[in-house]
């Protein structure tokens, strides 16, 4: 009986000293860990735009490469809405009548160029399913962030697909004031 009592202790003890980096393989605290490293990806989706000015739908290409990215917008008929880029420090910006602007923050050249609110920085991270630091998160009956609220925007995930052994987001709408964005993930692809 005492030799019971003894295995009974360790046990408890070695379930007290459970560890997120040693979290079981499939679990959100493994996942989390894996999409934090995933640094190069690409996708490919529809987004909806929602102003108070005007609505739209555009094809979005995003190709990430660690914190560098490319980010192309066309209308629905193939034309070049902007190509927006970031290598290092310096973000460019080509719009749609080919003229190249430079800045270092992509969302203020964005919303000084298109009138667009695009959280550019925080959608790398926010379109894995990553909330970042501080962010206010829920979660959906699988621990997978259902709502982030953050820097003013409110993001619902609508749906996730998995691809290579990851739940990564098929769908989610961001909503910040007056403007409303409708991401509907056709393809993505891990490097």
């Amino acid at each position: 009986m005492r030799n019971l009592l003894i295995i009974l202790a360790l046990l408890w003890l070695s379930g007290c000293a459970y560890k997120a980096e040693q979290a079981p393989a499939g679990s959100w605290q493994a996942q989390q860990k894996t999409l934090t490293q995933l640094q190069n990806w690409q996708l490919t989706a529809k987004l909806g735009i929602i102003t108070p000015d005007e609505r739209g739908s555009l094809s979005l290409f995003w190709r990430q490469n660690s914190l560098d990215y490319r980010m192309n917008l066309t209308n629905v008929v193939g034309k070049r809405v902007f190509d927006l880029s970031r290598n290092g420090l310096n973000v460019q910006l080509t719009d749609s009548k080919g003229e190249l602007h430079q800045a270092t923050n992509a969302r203020e050249l964005v919303q000084e160029l298109t009138g667009w609110d695009l959280p550019v920085e925080q959608l790398s991270y926010w379109i894995k399913g990553l909330p970042g630091e501080g962010d206010k998160v829920t979660y959906d009956e699988y621990d997978r962030p259902k709502t982030i609220s953050a820097h003013g925007w409110q993001l619902e995930y609508l749906g996730y697909t998995q691809i290579n052994g990851l739940w990564l987001p098929s769908r989610l709408n961001l909503t910040h004031k007056d403007t409303q964005l409708r991401l509907a993930i056709s393809q993505w692809e891990l490097k």
